[in-house]
């Protein structure tokens, strides 16, 4: 983001300066903007994937990934509302066309949320799969950088990109419900300039019994509790610390 510079420029030559004016005959400066925070942390993302003809995987009884993430998004939605965040979705309908990928990517960066959760299902694997981009941070994490290459612009927030997984990771397993940990290039989340992952759902398949699947409203109820839950204890980590003025001691 560019800033906007005051130059003040003093009259050279044989005049006479003038009397600096008292503070009431002064007239008002101009004030630059106040910098942007790097972060908004009561804001939450949510990319429910896929969307108008792009139906994502078929799962059970017919059932379309689509509409599953869709459905699922607006259950999280309502618990992280009931926790005090602002919830940003990159759609809350199923649209007519296609929403790519670019344009999700914008919607959340322009948000500067806490975190973003790309929100998949599937039929493959079971329980709870939450990925981060598979970028490697930059060699200088503390350098100063102007602009974010499109592509790699989740590599600048990865660092909390993993704590977040972890967050989540945690939360998911204290709820006896099995996770996985993975690293990938899912988009969009590589072009994400916030904490991202996804987290994709998969069956419930305890040994011996009968797999709940991805559409079990129970089940959902079960994953979006404990992601709620990792969210409010990463916004607490992400709290700003409390500044203590006055001379030390």
């Amino acid at each position: 983001m560019s800033t906007s510079t005051c130059l003040l420029v003093g009259q050279t030559g044989g005049q006479t300066p003038s009397l600096p004016t008292t503070p009431s005959q002064s007239q008002p400066q101009p004030t630059l903007p106040k910098p942007l925070p790097a972060f908004y942390r009561n804001i939450i993302v949510l990319d429910p994937a896929h969307g108008g003809p792009d139906t994502g995987a078929h799962l059970n009884n017919s059932a379309l990934e689509k509409d599953v993430t869709l459905a699922f998004s607006a259950r999280l939605r309502s618990l992280l509302a009931a926790d005090g965040f602002t919830v940003l979705s990159t759609r809350d309908s199923d649209p007519a066309a296609l929403i790519p990928t670019d344009q999700r990517a914008s919607v959340a960066n322009h948000a500067r949320p806490l975190a973003c959760l790309l929100l998949h299902a599937t039929t493959g694997g079971a329980g709870v799969h939450i990925v981060t981009s598979a970028l490697q941070p930059p060699d200088d994490p503390t350098a100063a950088r102007t602009a974010l290459p499109w592509q790699t612009a989740q590599a600048s927030t990865l660092s909390q990109s993993l704590r977040l997984a972890n967050e989540l990771g945690l939360s998911i397993e204290s709820d006896k419900l099995p996770v996985v940990l993975l690293r990938a290039s899912v988009p969009p989340i590589d072009n994400l300039t916030c904490a991202a992952a996804a987290i994709e759902i998969a069956p419930l398949s305890p040994s011996g019994a009968q797999p709940t699947p991805v559409t079990d409203d129970s089940y959902q109820q079960h994953i979006a509790e404990a992601i709620a839950n990792a969210l409010s204890a990463f916004r607490d980590q992400n709290t700003p610390s409390t500044i203590i003025t006055g001379a030390a001691k």
